[in-house]
């Protein structure tokens, strides 16, 4: 007697493709009985607008802080910081810096999405925007939550480090850099929050201008 094989689409998901030792990992697949639960729109107006504010806001906050480690740092900063930093402030260093900051703060979602998939994320940069997105993929929170806070913690730390080494000009461009990643960051900020209010056994996926939360029924 031969057995009677199920339609292909009745064959329940193993659940080692997206288990591990009974936690959610990366699946292109969504899970059986996983549902759309909960979705953040970036796209909102009121909400863009409050991101802009905040945005300008973490400027100064983030620009204040960072001068403040540098001159803990090293104490001559005290006296110079301001003039120093100020003289930073042309156009083109000012652009190049920005630019600079972009390309590596996509790099490093794109770093974080590559390090969880195992996949090439997609990276895009336009005279408008840039991103760094894995459009197919479903990520757990915890792993979600890291993705969106790679940016500041890499950047931050690898420009604190290099803080007390380099010379007066480039530490204020440094300064300046610092404070335009954390700030430009509040996107980010925004999403993680977002992501840790849902529960825990959440997949997530990010579909650029939203992010979709899915959680078993």
């Amino acid at each position: 007697m031969t057995e009677r094989s199920e339609p292909a689409d009745l064959i329940p998901l193993e659940p080692e493709r997206w288990l591990d030792n009974g936690r959610l990992h990366p699946t292109k697949t969504l899970p059986p009985a996983f549902t759309q639960f909960h979705t953040l729109d970036l796209s909102n107006r009121k909400l863009m607008i409050a991101m802009n504010v905040m945005g300008l806001l973490l400027l100064f906050i983030f620009g204040w802080l960072f001068m403040g480690v540098a001159a803990f740092l090293n104490p001559q900063f005290f006296w110079l910081e301001l003039r120093i930093f100020a003289a930073t402030l042309t156009l083109p260093a000012f652009l190049l810096t920005v630019a600079l900051v972009v390309v590596l703060h996509e790099l490093s979602h794109a770093l974080f999405f590559w390090l969880f998939s195992r996949e090439r994320p997609k990276v895009g940069f336009n005279l408008l925007y840039a991103y760094a997105a894995a459009p197919d993929w479903y990520f757990p929170r915890r792993q979600f939550v890291l993705i969106g806070l790679a940016p500041v913690l890499l950047l931050t730390l690898a420009g604190l480090v290099a803080l007390p080494l380099v010379d007066f000009l480039t530490a204020a461009r440094l300064i300046l850099g610092l404070t335009v990643n954390a700030a430009g960051a509040v996107g980010d900020f925004i999403v993680v929050m977002w992501a840790l209010s849902q529960p825990a056994d959440i997949l997530l996926r990010d579909e650029g201008t939203a992010v979709t939360a899915y959680k078993s029924s």
